[in-house]
């Protein structure tokens, strides 16, 4: 045990240093986003967020628009139903081992829903907007609105005549509050309305009322979710003056419903009705701070409206304290990275940036340095875990952002890719503790798991269907009554946030417990077949149809993926229990379900195949890459250690892409640019960035999941430019990837840099076995790398070449190292605490 407490009391120092971590570091052109350009489109806001309340500002000179949100605003009309299935079991068990493919869907169908039948979860939905109205009649010169990265605010100023106008916004994670401030360079020339307002909706009850410098909007869903936001206005130098003084939208009219699955996107981007408001007049600065609160952040639902007022009346309303106080929260965790890709501090606008990496067909290292930043900004701003609270949700589809009523996939929990994505990241990037959430999310659901386990497959343990909400797991159609992956593929990423940690605590009380269930339902749920492999009986790989069948079918013999992310399971178990010393028996067990697990096949022309068995991909350019799990995000397969594996995988990318981009999503390029940086291919997987840019980035550098614009990818929802974040955020690990990987035990340098990015700096990246590093390189080749030791750990680089002229300096000693010739790579000791300079 005396290891335990070492790695525990190393976890502590760790703690200390990021949360004492410099603040402060001048802004640089990589840390802004802006435009001169206005804009009335939600999607081309700017996003803001301290990971509870969310807000996307248009922008507008003079009717600004701020979108509203709040993580825990789920609609409350639907949960877990029984399927009663488990009785049937036998019956579609034995069809999906005999192959009887049509058999075994109409056994399926009779129970459970085909895809895009059912209620699938509870939607993520707005809170509503926040409207300023400016008394501008003149026309808007020198317009320029910015996303400062670094500090978290967005910032619109613009000239009428002579007088400047600025508008800043942010949101203060310390106070809970969304804060706006009004000023001018010239004394009494505000003047406007402030009004709230919520999309029309005949499911929620929404009214609202005003007093000269409060409005308060209340709702109330249908099923009795409840929810309120208020707005305090103070203004100086000024009046303010009363505008709309009571509201009440409409409810339960007898409107016609919107029925079924149709998504109700909000592309009016404005709402139809003005809700309670206030005048400002003549005023020198106008401060406005708004305050959401949800049912479920509370023990009680009632007075929500009464403590939003409550909270607003409490705030010191000094506007510098305020902002400073902001800033220093939120580069506790945006200034531990940093990176340099560009030697220009450029004054080009992002829009013309993102524009002349089109034109030629390239990602400028600007453009590469910005989108890196924005993926660490997203991060943050949709996903720290709150002040005093363990009440956080999870990032979602969009984050927090949010604008339609019934979001595309209800901005919902897909767990057969999107949520890992978010996550797999964040520990490169060095914010760890945003892993938090996801962990009291996964444990929240582990008493419905059982029952779905129980209800759908007659199994102990747990099992998580591919959507969820906050809430609630999900729903299972025909596809996912097909895949039991859900839950160990968050244990796999929680697995990684250890790995990256290093805290015993966790694995202890919180990591184990988690995968011992889903280890529980393997072991009721697996079977072995005529050759005494252990497999799943039931099987696909995740949203691929297979062609050539009676109905439109995702059952599979069992898939890649399936057997990857089982293997990750039980081989983690076992490691995490050895090194905590305890559950020998069951380590014993579950050994003995591994020896059984058999390995993903590669077919005679050397491919890694998606199933043990021949289908015909219904989907061949199919989005999903599943079956590359085990590469990427997963650890088994790497050029070094499989390297059949790895070149098996490759081909079977490439086999992927002949079949072109059609079927593509922003994902897609995505993990394709992972997956080619752990293969040793730069200038592939630069590649991918740059195919995916035109498609799917827009000018403030969100990401679109579909192509909204026709230009070769999947055209789901036409001219919608549909948001979602997971591409955003995933992004960050295909550019860390390139320049720096922390695989199976070793540091690779530069593994897979493109020619584009050949000189740069990086700073604070967070490595397996508890680590910091700083990398500096020019012409392609490492000048210096810098490395803390967090937990004492020995340190292993993989470095190709002339080993003999490295040198290791720490403290002003040479630091002696060993070195393995055979697989190019050298080791030394690490104390707690201390820096490491490696020179080459």
């Amino acid at each position: 045990m005396k290891s335990v407490l070492k790695i525990f009391t190393a976890t502590l120092l760790c703690h200390i240093y990021i949360t004492t971590y410099s603040i402060g570091i001048d802004v640089n052109s990589g840390d802004l986003i802006w435009s001169n350009k206005q804009t009335n489109t939600w999607s081309e806001g700017y996003p803001i967020g301290n990971g509870r309340i969310g807000g996307m500002v248009l922008g507008n000179a003079k009717k600004e628009r701020i979108a509203l949100n709040h993580d825990l605003l789920w609609r409350n009309f639907w949960d877990y139903q029984n399927h009663n299935t488990a009785s049937d079991m036998p019956e579609i068990i034995s069809a999906s081992l005999n192959g009887e493919w049509d058999i075994l869907e109409e056994k399926v169908l009779a129970k459970v829903s085909r895809t895009g039948k059912a209620i699938y979860v509870n939607p993520y939905v707005p809170v509503g907007d926040l409207f300023i109205d400016m008394d501008h009649s003149s026309t808007v010169t020198a317009y320029q609105r910015t996303l400062n990265m670094q500090e978290g605010i967005v910032e619109i100023s613009y000239d009428i005549g002579e007088v400047s106008y600025k508008r800043e916004v942010f949101v203060s994670w310390e106070q809970g509050i969304m804060v706006i401030r009004l000023s001018s360079n010239r004394m009494g020339m505000l003047s406007g309305e402030v009004s709230l307002s919520r999309l029309l909706d005949p499911e929620c009850k929404l009214r609202g009322y005003s007093e000269l410098d409060k409005l308060v909007m209340e709702g109330e869903f249908e099923e009795g979710r409840k929810f309120s936001f208020a707005a305090k206005v103070i203004q100086r130098g000024g009046r303010l003056t009363g505008g709309n003084r009571k509201y009440e939208q409409p409810f339960g009219d007898g409107s016609e419903k919107d029925l079924g699955l149709s998504y109700i996107f909000n592309q009016q981007n404005e709402t139809t009705e003005k809700g309670p408001s206030t005048y400002f007049d003549s005023s020198n600065e106008v401060l406005i701070l708004i305050a959401i609160n949800v049912d479920q952040e509370f023990d009680s639902n009632d007075k929500l409206a009464e403590q939003s007022i409550n909270k607003l009346n409490s705030i010191n309303t000094n506007y510098d304290l305020l902002k400073n106080e902001h800033i220093a929260n939120h580069q506790r965790f945006y200034n531990r990275v940093r990176i340099d890709l560009s030697k220009t501090d450029s004054n080009i606008s992002t829009d013309s940036l993102l524009k002349y990496s089109i034109k030629n067909n390239t990602a400028s290292p600007e453009l590469i340095e910005k989108m890196f930043n924005m993926s660490r900004y997203l991060a943050i701003s949709s996903g720290t875990p709150q002040k005093n609270s363990t009440n956080k949700a999870p990032i979602n589809l969009q984050g927090i952002w949010n604008q339609d009523r019934r979001p595309a996939w209800d901005s919902d929990y897909h767990l057969d890719m999107n949520i890992e994505m978010c996550y797999w990241p964040l520990d490169m990037m060095n914010l760890g503790e945003l892993l938090n959430p996801l962990m009291d999310w996964a444990e929240k659901l582990i008493p419905q798991g059982r029952i779905a386990a129980r209800d759908l497959y007659g199994c102990k343990g747990i099992y998580y269907p591919p959507t969820c909400d906050f809430n609630n797991i999900g729903n299972v159609d025909n596809i996912g009554f097909y895949w039991s992956g859900g839950a160990s593929w968050i244990a796999q990423i929680l697995w990684q946030h250890w790995e990256y940690d290093q805290d015993p605590q966790f694995l202890k009380d919180r990591l184990l417990p988690f995968m011992k269930e889903i280890a529980l339902f393997y072991k009721d749920f697996l079977v072995e077949n005529e050759n005494g492999d252990l497999i799943p009986p039931l099987s696909t790989s995740p949203e691929m149809p297979i062609a050539g069948r009676k109905y439109r079918s995702f059952a599979s013999s069992p898939s890649t993926m399936d057997l990857e992310l089982i293997r990750d399971l039980l081989s983690h178990l076992i490691h995490g229990a050895t090194i905590l010393e305890q559950d020998k028996a069951l380590v014993h067990e579950w050994e003995t379900m591994l020896q059984k697990i058999p390995y993903p096949i590669i077919n005679e022309e050397g491919i890694l195949t998606e199933w043990m068995e021949y289908h015909q991909p219904g989907d061949p350019g199919h989005r999903h890459r599943s079956q590359f799990v085990g590469l990427c995000p997963g650890d088994r397969i790497s050029v070094e250690a499989t390297p059949k594996y790895a070149e098996a995988a490759y081909l079977a990318l490439k086999e992927r892409h002949s079949n072109g981009m059609n079927m593509t999503q922003s994902m897609t390029f995505v993990w394709d640019a992972q997956i080619l940086a752990r293969l040793y291919k730069p200038k592939e997987a630069f590649s991918q960035i740059t195919k995916l840019i035109p498609i799917h980035v827009l000018d403030n550098l969100l990401i679109t999941c579909n192509d909204w614009g026709g230009k070769g990818g999947l055209a789901w929802f036409p001219g919608v430019k549909l948001f979602q974040i997971e591409a955003n955020i995933g992004l960050a690990s295909s550019i860390i990837e390139m320049i720096f990987q922390d695989r199976q035990g070793s540091f690779k340098f530069l593994p897979a840099l493109p020619k584009e990015l050949s000189e740069g700096k990086v700073s604070g990246l967070r490595a397996r076995g508890g680590f910091l590093v700083d990398i500096n390189w020019s012409n392609s080749k490492v000048d210096h790398a810098l490395i803390q030791s967090i937990v004492g750990n020995v340190c292993k680089i993989n470095i190709k070449g002339k080993l003999s002229e490295i040198e290791i300096v720490s403290e002003g000693n040479k630091i002696p190292y060993q070195i393995v010739e055979s697989d190019d790579t050298l080791t030394f000791k690490t104390e707690i605490g201390k820096q490491y300079l490696m020179k080459f």
